[in-house]
């Protein structure tokens, strides 16, 4: 349940969203290259002139009004009450759009650079309104709601199901042009142009906002630091993270024995896609890493609505954090990887391992593992490494190798995978005694105070 405090920041992130989109929109229309595959229907109306009062943003509301009926013909009762904010969503960025249009009527287009430069900073501000949307996640326009509807009822990704939107609105747009005008107007090479950029910058801008959701979570309320004594009789799990080589895995395992509770490692495959309705393949494939494949990422992701797309790697990545806080909650067990140690940070009762070996050792155990020779082994660690702390840092904001998330840090190399693990072992029966909070870091805020009241 999402405070008064967190909804506030929420929308107000939200609303920058819009007027940053509806920017976008204006610069991209008056550079005459053609307007994005979202604007086009309405700006080919607009021209039409038929009364003043029927301008960009007036048609662009009607358009998007439109939208949301097709929403609640296709979700019938799955349509949420709550998605009818759209209609105020949709009405702002529309007089947002005939402000813009306003203010940058006086742009001067005396050369085709200077036509290409418009658009591409309207592109630029496009994305960065779409980021600030996605991240805010509280409505959308009716533009993308009405592609989400279509994805949920037809079983489509998302990211297809707005191309074939997109392309589809651009057709509508030419041919009712031609027949209005006999001539094409408001679909140029300005429009393909917006269907390329917007999608992979507001992937860059979006990566880079992962700060937002520790922004929208932080009320002001008393965080603690904890020293780690478990309680006798308590709920006991540990979180093992490693270097890839390391033998991270082989030390849970041999650990879980010692202790006599379950390890859940690859185990969380097949309970993510059963709890996340996710093909079990999508979870294997995507397991603890990002797109790698600029391509890939276009064309699965694009626009980066991660967060409305039912196999996105924001949902796959909620979901395992549900499984993985569900198992804390119900069991002593070893959690391997997944970003457990984040996930549970604030879980009493939980020990997080980092484990770490030196190089020669972890080329040993790469080359041994996947029967490769040691260069394979040499860039499969590279890789591996590179795609944990790209995934790490993509959802939670932190350095996976940053020490102070971790308990205990260690390196394997020095006892030995049978030597760390009976170390472990003496270190949780000794101490499973209490948990101490041991200090406040920070005060409620100002905002927090006044949403208080």
């Amino acid at each position: 349940m999402r405070s008064k405090l967190e909804l506030f920041k929420r929308y107000s992130m939200f609303f920058g969203g819009i007027l940053f989109n509806a920017l976008g929109v204006a610069f991209i229309t008056r550079s005459m290259l053609g307007t994005g595959p979202t604007s086009c229907i309405p700006y080919v109306l607009s021209l039409l002139e038929i009364n003043k009062f029927l301008t960009f943003g007036t048609f662009t509301f009607l358009f998007n009004t439109l939208l949301l009926l097709l929403q609640i013909i296709l979700l019938r009762k799955n349509f949420k009450p709550v998605q009818l904010l759209q209609i105020a969503v949709n009405l702002l960025f529309s007089v947002l759009v005939d402000v813009a249009m306003f203010f940058t009527r006086g742009l001067v287009l005396d050369h085709y650079i200077l036509a290409l430069l418009y658009t591409v900073v309207g592109c630029i501000l496009r994305a960065f309104g779409v980021s600030c949307s996605v991240v805010a996640d509280v409505v959308m326009l009716s533009t993308e709601a009405f592609v989400k509807a279509v994805a949920e009822v037809f079983k489509k990704e998302f990211s297809i199901c707005k191309l074939v939107s997109d392309a589809t609105m651009t057709a509508i747009a030419a041919v009712l042009s031609f027949m209005l005008f006999e001539k094409i107007n408001g679909v140029r090479e300005g429009t393909l142009i917006t269907v390329l950029l917007v999608g992979p910058i507001s992937k860059f801008f979006t990566n880079r906002m992962d700060f937002a959701h520790h922004y929208f979570e932080m009320d002001g309320e008393f965080v603690y630091e904890q020293k780690l004594k478990l309680q006798e009789g308590k709920r006991l799990v540990i979180t093992i993270t490693s270097l890839a080589g390391s033998g991270g895995r082989v030390i849970a395992r041999l650990l879980a024995e010692k202790l006599s509770i379950p390890v859940y490692d690859k185990e969380l495959i097949d309970m993510v896609a059963s709890r996340g309705h996710f093909p079990k393949l999508f979870v294997k494939n995507h397991n603890e890493k990002l797109y790698s494949n600029i391509a890939e990422s276009f064309l699965l992701e694009n626009y980066n609505f991660n967060n409305l797309n039912f196999r996105s790697y924001r949902n796959l990545f909620n979901t395992q954090c549900d499984v993985i806080s569900e198992l804390a909650e119900k069991e002593d067990c070893i959690i391997v990887g997944h970003c457990s140690n984040y996930v549970l940070r604030n879980s009493p009762n939980v020990l997080n391992i980092f484990v770490s070996a030196n190089e020669e050792d972890r080329l040993e155990y790469m080359q041994h593992k996947y029967r490769i020779n040691r260069k394979q082994a040499e860039r499969k660690i590279r890789r591996q490494d590179h795609d944990t702390e790209r995934y790490y840092q993509h959802f939670t904001g932190i350095h996976w190798r940053d020490s102070s998330t971790y308990h205990l840090t260690i390196d394997s190399s020095l006892l030995g995978y049978q030597g760390t693990v009976d170390l472990l072992e003496k270190l949780v029966r000794k101490h499973y005694l209490d948990v101490d909070k041991v200090k406040v870091v920070n005060r409620k805020s100002f905002l927090a105070k006044l949403f208080d009241k």
